[in-house]
């Protein structure tokens, strides 16, 4: 084998290493850990300055073990999407109603098991005091409820279940107590 030739072979066997190494895999699949580690850092200033500009926004910054790949981004990207964040809202939805879906929202979907009692007095069904809720999100982010309030209003014929719970998505968390009604119709249906 001639010198040429060998040193063509080495070279060839060193370029196609050169993409295993560590580094060269880490930045293929997103950061270093080190690079994580520093744009949290960014990423927590970053958030403390949308939250002081915007105090109704409340934002906070998932924890990092929470982050997905898709989630880490550069810091002005992440600032952007903090600001649209800041005025956030959650849309409300069940399977027998659509809510009015606000610019910058996300659906939750409310699932109410409600149970009717026929009233002798108002010679209809009513709204009894059994409810359960549930709620799921409907959009990229994720919804974690941590709880209802479920209120009989007008003559208890509809019930306004207000619901809690976080709602993380890019690696911000935000609180909300979403609203929605249920109407109790004569014959039992709930809509």
């Amino acid at each position: 084998m001639s010198m040429k030739k060998t040193i063509s072979t080495a070279l060839l066997s060193i370029a196609l290493l050169v993409p295993l190494s560590p580094d060269a895999i880490a930045e293929t699949k997103g950061p270093t850990t080190q690079q994580k580690n520093e744009l949290y850092q960014q990423y927590e200033i970053v958030i403390e300055s949308v939250n002081q500009r915007h105090p109704d926004g409340e934002l906070e910054l998932a924890p990092i073990y929470a982050f997905r790949d898709e989630d880490w981004r550069p810091v002005e990207e992440f600032r952007k999407i903090a600001k649209k964040r800041s005025t956030f809202r959650i849309a409300l939805t069940s399977d027998e109603k659509q809510a009015v879906k606000p610019e910058q929202s996300s659906e939750i979907n409310v699932i109410a098991d409600i149970t009717t009692d026929y009233s002798q007095s108002a010679e209809r069904q009513l709204c009894s005091d059994t409810v359960s809720v549930t709620s799921e999100s409907r959009t990229k982010g994720t919804w974690v409820q941590k709880g209802y309030t479920a209120t009989r209003i007008d003559a208890n014929q509809t019930y306004e279940i207000s619901l809690g719970g976080y709602y993380t998505m890019d690696g911000i968390v935000t609180g909300h107590i979403p609203t929605i009604e249920f109407h109790c119709g004569r014959t039992g249906e709930i809509s």
